[in-house]
């Protein structure tokens, strides 16, 4: 199996090289450097999932920048030194995506890298699932149909739109997408029907063909902000 492959950009590479044979028999595979070129060189020919950085380069040179124009979303681990652990500019804080002081050990280097890359795992699959709905929530968002287009049945536009995003239904994983699918339209279509009804449950329920009682239920199950409005 590949190694997830680790960039550390500082000085003091000595401490590091302790670390590289327990992380890679753990699936991270740690490539060091002392300066920033190389770091940018290194950033660009390999796909680093996290990248280790001294305080006082990530502080005192276009170090992040650098790396952020060669990967946006290439996270920051931000190294600390027992001497500036408490002098962390803000600038710096808001760039680093965790930080981890010296001296470093195996066990909470390689905590740091797990919790991190599950970070980067779960914004991904969020990005990917936003990508997916766009077109679903577009449409329940603005159901008017365009003047030049010909009016189209309720199910003839759902089909046209299950079938735009179905090359991205790997991003739910396995067993998920029948659940997903339903409690999606559902709550979409509660809100803007209440959002019609400027928060009227009663007229609401009718328009919809269920109890108030169980559109409430709905409401409180599904997190659904009622407009202002009658109850």
């Amino acid at each position: 199996m590949a190694c997830a492959k680790i960039l550390v950009v500082d000085h003091e590479e000595e401490g590091y090289e302790a670390l590289k044979p327990g992380l890679f028999r753990h699936g991270y595979e740690m490539h060091t450097t002392r300066t920033v070129a190389e770091a940018l060189a290194l950033a660009g020919a390999h796909d680093y999932k996290a990248v280790f950085a001294a305080l006082a380069l990530v502080d005192e040179t276009p170090l992040v920048e650098g790396l952020h124009a060669e990967r946006p979303d290439l996270p920051i681990i931000l190294v600390l030194s027992p001497g500036n652990a408490h002098r962390i500019p803000p600038k710096v804080l808001r760039v680093a995506d965790n930080t981890i002081g010296k001296p470093l050990a195996l066990e909470p280097v390689r905590l740091m890298l797990d919790r991190t890359l599950e970070l980067v795992t779960l914004r991904a699959r969020q990005r990917a699932q936003r990508q997916l709905w766009q077109p679903l929530r577009d449409l329940l968002s603005d159901p008017a149909t365009p003047a030049a287009e010909a009016p189209r049945s309720l199910e003839e536009v759902l089909a046209s739109k299950l079938r735009d995003i179905v090359p991205g239904l790997g991003a739910w994983g396995r067993g998920a997408l029948y659940q997903a699918v339903l409690s999606y339209v559902e709550r979409l279509l509660l809100t803007i029907v209440l959002r019609e009804c400027r928060g009227n449950q009663v007229k609401s329920a009718e328009i919809l063909g269920i109890n108030r009682n169980t559109l409430r239920k709905k409401i409180r199950d599904l997190n659904i902000a009622v407009p202002r409005g009658q109850p």
